[in-house]
């Protein structure tokens, strides 16, 4: 048995030295990919990228140990400014598996915001309002106020992507999230929904936040 022993520990490090080298193989096929479709859309591509929101604060669901962000793409999607990115963090604590991965997708607001989450109930609240009924909306009360009129509350309603697009504004942006990694052409069917509520919020609600020094 104990001449076993170093026999087994080589085939360890063999199996890891090949695990590793299999894995950069696929993230460099991966980097080229996404040059490529950058190349082809006229945006730009960064492999790391520290804060490519600025001072924008991610969903506290995105959070976890070892935090990175990693394949940037920026462009623009008509006359609005897009980042998108994939946000990674070690497992938690207890948990097993590898790195979990999150598809990040910002539109750039006219002006700043304050902080606020609106996204889906899981199931329907007790309520006489249809969209307190079906939203949970987090944050700075006077900037929902502005945000959530009526027109804007009817478009959630009637609008299916809502239903799997969770959203944020937070610094300079709006952002909506999902776990998984970044898939470039299914993001920017998530920057469209973005877009779609940017051009509906009220030119006012911008203007109750003014930039600090």
């Amino acid at each position: 048995m104990e001449g076993a022993l170093p026999v087994i520990a080589l085939v360890v490090v063999v199996v890891s030295a090949g695990a590793i080298a299999v894995a950069a193989h696929f993230r460099k096929e991966r980097v080229a990919e996404l040059r490529v479709w950058a190349r082809e859309h006229g945006w730009t591509y960064a492999e790391h990228q520290p804060a490519p929101l600025g001072e924008a604060v991610l969903p506290r669901s995105t959070n976890g140990p070892h935090p990175r962000v990693q394949h940037v793409l920026s462009g623009r999607r008509g006359r609005h400014p897009v980042v998108i990115f994939e946000h990674t963090h070690k497992p938690r604590h207890g948990a097993a598996g590898g790195r979990q991965a999150y598809r990040i997708v910002a539109v750039r607001t006219p002006g700043p915001n304050a902080e606020l989450e609106i996204r889906r109930r899981d199931r329907l609240t007790p309520s006489d309002d249809a969209f307190d009924r079906a939203f949970h909306a987090v944050g700075d009360t006077g900037f929902a106020r502005a945000v959530l009129d009526r027109a804007m509350t009817a478009w959630l309603l009637s609008d299916p992507r809502s239903r799997s697009l969770p959203v944020r504004f937070s610094g300079d942006y709006v952002l909506t999230w999902a776990a998984m990694r970044l898939d470039p052409d299914r993001s920017l069917t998530a920057a469209d929904y973005l877009i779609d509520m940017v051009e509906r919020i009220p030119a006012e609600a911008w203007k109750r936040h003014p930039a600090g020094p």
